[in-house]
């Protein structure tokens, strides 16, 4: 009789989420993930309890693709990295990216998580320590609100132009704005300013070492 072979979890959502990744949730199936690993449906249901667990664990592992790519150095902003790093997961991710937040409002919890590490971030960013929480946050929904518009327009092929060039400009012009705008509401429009060229004069020495 030949022995029966074993997987681990990690190996099962690997191979599930090569299917959701092409065909999203609604594709996933124990006989696609057994096929998948050349296996009988055996190993899924000894790992798991059920097709939603599955389901679940890919939408978490997914969250924290996302976040990798967030936090990744596109540039020297660290705020800015976050909105070029959720328009780069829509472009390698787009069914992925549609479910997470376009598709299903049953996961408002990623949302709500994936807020909270950007907030997190967003503190580490020198020209913007002069913010409360309150205005941080702020800033951080209205152009969440925007970079999820572009990374829609990526899923849906909308944009012609998809380099992380222009991504980066877009978000800078719409994000200075609203930087911007916040502080002149708040009064800090000088201290803002003057923090912002400092912080850039030193990226462009910095630079310039190198």
């Amino acid at each position: 009789m030949p022995k029966n072979i074993v997987f681990t979890r990690e190996e099962i959502i690997e191979a599930a989420f090569e299917i959701f990744k092409e065909e999203g949730l609604v594709g996933i199936s124990a006989r696609k993930i057994a096929a998948k690993l050349n296996c009988s449906t055996a190993p899924v249901y000894t790992s798991f309890a059920s097709i939603e667990e599955i389901k679940d664990t890919l939408l978490n592992k997914s969250l924290r693709m996302l976040l990798a790519y967030t936090q990744e150095e596109y540039t020297s902003d660290i705020f800015l990295n976050i909105g070029v790093g959720m328009l780069e997961f829509a472009k390698d991710y787009g069914i992925v990216y549609r479910t997470l937040f376009i598709e299903n409002d049953a996961h408002q919890y990623i949302l709500k998580e994936f807020s909270a590490e950007n907030l997190q971030q967003m503190k580490k960013e020198q020209t913007l320590q002069l913010f409360s929480e309150e205005e941080l946050q702020n800033i951080l929904d209205k152009l969440t609100v925007y970079t999820h518009g572009l990374a829609s327009f990526i899923c849906a092929g909308m944009l012609e132009d998809t380099s992380r060039q222009s991504s980066v400009e877009a978000l800078e012009n719409v994000g200075g704005d609203i930087i911007a705008a916040t502080a002149l509401r708040g009064g800090k429009l000088e201290e803002f300013m003057e923090s912002y060229h400092n912080e850039r004069r030193g990226c462009h020495e910095e630079n310039h070492h190198h």
